[in-house]
């Protein structure tokens, strides 16, 4: 249920904003869109009985600031400031202002700081961004040899040793080839492990590596994994990467003078592509 908050209630210096800044120019379109009447989407708080945690709204809160407004339109949940950040680090994904790639490496800097031990998918997921950036950030800042890491299951599991999950074959969890030893070269058989595996069965929970890619399948489609991971997926179908990239090109701004110009060279790239499978047929 939307209330009013007041301004002056919210904390905002908890460290629950996960852009490495915010955008000033934003902050004024917000704030002179305000004043001439738009109304916006109520911002996110979290309330622990003693605290309002921003978790989303941040230039909108800072837009009503500027404005001088008392209190601003919110949707309160019940919940602690780690609650607050864990809903903040994936909701920039989805909201209107994109972030950069500077953006989603912070937010993985946060997370793995804040929760070392869960395992890359699963920050992954949280932060709506590739495991494989979340496996860069965590070899950069030195957490790249965790002795356990913690599955979307809730379960740990040791990150040098392989485990059979519900499926019945073994998989990788952090850097484990399937049958095999840590490290790129691996042992007793296990060989390095594919890119495929690397990316996609870091201890997501149990499952064969099916269901496992089926996953990692619909998280493309939607938008929560870098696209150019498709190839990687051996269950990998066109039609995925049609998904994929209707999903990518409706970020295009619409208003761009050059937008008509780029659905021409889409035209004329479908049309090729259907005019050279007609002659292979």
């Amino acid at each position: 249920m939307t209330q009013r908050v007041p301004l002056e209630q919210i904390d905002i210096y908890s460290g629950t904003q996960t852009r490495v800044t915010t955008v000033d120019e934003a902050v004024d379109s917000y704030s002179e869109a305000m004043k001439n009447g738009a109304e916006f989407p109520p911002i996110d708080l979290y309330f622990d009985g003693s605290k309002y945690y921003l978790a989303d709204g941040f230039h909108r809160f800072l837009a009503a600031k500027r404005n001088e407004e008392k209190d601003i339109p919110a949707i309160v949940i019940e919940g602690s400031r780690l609650e607050a950040l864990k809903h903040a680090l994936g909701a920039n994904a989805t909201n209107g202002l994109y972030r950069t790639n500077a953006d989603k490496r912070h937010a993985a800097e946060i997370a793995l700081e804040e929760w070392p031990d869960l395992s890359n998918a699963y920050l992954a997921d949280l932060c709506k961004v590739s495991i494989e950036l979340v496996r860069r950030v965590r070899k950069a800042v030195g957490l790249d040899h965790p002795d356990h890491v913690l599955g979307k299951d809730g379960k740990k599991y040791p990150s040098k040793v392989d485990r059979t999950p519900r499926g019945g074959a073994a998989e990788l969890v952090d850097g484990i080839s399937e049958g095999g030893s840590s490290g790129e070269g691996g042992g007793g058989g296990g060989g390095k492990p594919s890119k495929k595996n690397a990316n996609y069965n870091d201890a997501v929970g149990g499952g064969t590596n099916t269901e496992l890619e089926n996953e990692a399948r619909q998280m493309i489609r939607n938008g929560e994994i870098d696209p150019r991971e498709l190839k990687t997926l051996q269950t990998a179908l066109p039609t995925d990467y049609a998904f994929a990239a209707i999903n990518l090109l409706e970020a295009m701004d619409i208003g761009d003078s050059r937008y008509k110009e780029a659905l021409e060279q889409l035209e004329r790239w479908v049309s090729k592509k259907k005019s050279a499978m007609l002659h292979t047929v």
